[in-house]
């Protein structure tokens, strides 16, 4: 029904909000772009944009429907991307899909290990929510998927427990508490934190584990990504409670984090889809990715897991 004109446009409205910006975005005048659009619409039975304060904003038609857009159109720029490294000689392609913080905390030396033992291969990362990413591994759009959680669905994918993960507390250098040696999610619980929303796997733990101790729940703010609570504590909003990958992003910030409990759930793991085998440069990615939730060199790594070859 769609063609890669029209989710190319609709990418673009999605991403500028007025139709003569996402016409220069798609490379398109500004009188044909409004034309698909109506077009499209009259196609589709529905409204997909409506116009307040002379910005079009998507309809709840429009909403659930731009997922779907961004994921097909990323879906046929993969295969143009492999089309040219094919015609270029890359024969290999790595698609990576990661949740947020551990792209930005543990993803990055785990790619530097891999593309020393495998330089010539083409690395495409994309972020998601962990169901997201679990999905992306099922329609195999990634070969490797680093989640928070579990997959509910094992008969489609296949996952590996990296490490438990913990909650830790974040602060700058110069707070008052940076000294104390003691501190606990009690003390951080009622200094009114900075907290992961309870959307969250991270989230929801940090409030179960404050409520399981008859704990008052009171954060000052509550973000969507780790990244973004330590940038507020950096910034002396108050004290951040943040998963294991969070406490990683915040130190390499300047930031103090501190133990407060280790978590039985969730845990940080990897999935990829259970009918598509490995390929060596993911499993050399894979044996990466335990190296740095470890922390151990790979030279301590367990026997029995995959080599870089």
């Amino acid at each position: 029904m769609f063609n890669r004109r029209e989710l190319t446009l609709l990418r673009a409205m999605y991403q500028h909000g007025t139709v003569t910006a996402a016409a220069a975005a798609a490379h398109m005048t500004q009188p044909a772009a409004s034309a698909l659009l109506r077009d499209l619409e009259i196609r589709l039975g529905f409204a997909l944009f409506s116009r307040e304060n002379r910005r079009l904003q998507l309809t709840s038609q429009g909403r659930t429907l731009i997922p779907e857009v961004l994921n097909a159109l990323a879906g046929i720029e993969a295969v143009d991307r492999l089309a040219g490294d094919i015609r270029q000689g890359a024969l290999a392609r790595l698609a990576v899909g990661a949740v947020a913080i551990a792209a930005s905390s543990l993803l990055p030396a785990a790619l530097a290990g891999m593309r020393e033992r495998h330089p010539s291969v083409a690395v495409t990362v994309r972020a998601g929510t962990a169901l997201e990413i679990i999905e992306m591994a099922i329609d195999h759009r990634i070969d490797l998927g680093i989640i928070i959680g579990s997959p509910a669905d094992q008969t489609r994918v296949a996952s590996l427990q990296l490490s438990p993960l913990s909650l830790y507390a974040v602060m700058r250098p110069d707070h008052a508490w940076a000294e104390l040696s003691d501190l606990t999610l009690e003390r951080v619980a009622a200094a009114f934190p900075i907290v992961l929303a309870a959307a969250l796997p991270a989230g929801r733990a940090t409030r179960q584990a404050t409520e399981g101790r008859g704990l008052a729940f009171r954060p000052m703010i509550e973000v969507a990504q780790s990244s973004a609570a330590c940038a507020l504590a950096a910034q002396g909003l108050g004290i951040a409670i943040v998963e294991s990958l969070g406490a990683r992003y915040a130190e390499r910030q300047g930031l103090l984090a501190r133990h407060l409990l280790t978590l039985a759930d969730p845990v940080l793991a990897l999935v990829w889809a259970r009918d598509r085998a490995l390929s060596d440069p993911a499993r050399c990615l894979q044996q990466c990715l335990q190296s740095q939730a470890t922390g151990q060199p790979e030279s301590l790594l367990p026997s029995g897991r995959h080599d870089c070859a």
